[in-house]
Formats: structure tokens, sequence, C-alpha cells
């Protein structure tokens, strides 16, 4: 009988501490390592791509014409971008697909910001939104001789 009881308390034992819930092993990601994992996405997202501007907005998304722009701002929207794996940055001329000059390229500051250098293109542009089929980034541009903010919309070319 004592046999038995042992048996019984041992069998109870063993079932409810199976049924507790497990705690997770798995380690949680630092901030750092969570900003390297959305920078990885973000250079995924903008390589291998050629891009097109598809319009110029104000911080608060009124249109700008690219028409009154003055400096090098004036010919952005009159080429094509592409950007590679090794941090070079290519631009094409839109209309007749001839190539216009190569740079470098790259994510700053946690990848809030594209650091790129090409002629006509220079500059640190905040990222305001980067995935496969979207690209806004902000600078100052020279519009009517003065600098403000403004929102270059790009958009993959098919």
């Amino acid at each position: 009988m004592k046999l038995l009881k042992l048996l019984s308390i041992l069998l109870i034992s063993v079932s409810f501490f199976s049924c507790q819930k497990e705690t997770s092993t798995d380690p949680t990601l630092t901030e750092e390592e969570k900003l390297k994992i959305e920078a990885s996405k973000k250079v995924e997202a903008i390589k291998s791509t050629e891009w097109l501007v598809s319009g110029f907005t104000t911080a608060d998304n009124a249109p700008v014409d690219p028409s009154l722009f003055t400096g090098d701002a004036k010919f952005i929207d009159q080429l094509t971008y592409t950007f590679d794996n090794t941090g070079i940055v290519r631009s094409y001329d839109k209309i007749s697909k001839q190539p216009q000059a190569n740079g470098t390229w790259g994510l700053v500051e946690n990848a809030t910001k594209l650091d790129i250098n090409i002629q006509g293109f220079k500059g640190t542009f905040g990222v305001i939104e980067l995935s496969k089929i979207k690209m806004i980034l902000r600078n100052n541009i020279k519009y009517k001789n003065i600098d403000i903010p403004v929102n270059m919309v790009f958009i993959p070319l098919k």
C-alpha cells in the first residue's frame, strides 16, 4: 500500500511539473542588434533596384515644382539611380538610359540617413521611408535660391 501511495504521489508530481509553462530561453536582442537588423532591411530594400524620382514635396506633403530648383538639384529628376551591394551608386539618363556618373552611398546614423556622393546628387539625406516600393529622402534643396527642406519621392523603375 505504501508503494502504491508513493507511486501515486510521484506520478502526480511528474504530471504537475510537466504541464507548467516553460520560460523562453531565447536571448532578447539588444537595441544595437535591433538597429542592425533594421539597417539590413533598408539596405536590402534599396539595392538592386533602379530608382526614379516621381515627385517632390514639402515636409507637410505639399507638391514642389522642380522647375524652380536651382543648382545641382534641378537635375535630380532627370536621372535614374541604382545602388549596389558594394556601396556604388550609378546614375543614368532617364530617357536615353545612358550612364551618367558613378559615386558612393551608405546608410549612416543608425540607418536614419542615406549618405550619397555622386555628381549632382550629393549629401546626407534623412530617410523618411524606405521599402522595396518607395523611397522618400529629405534634404534642403535650393528652391528659388533659398534652401528649403524637400522630400524626394523615389519609386522603383519597372
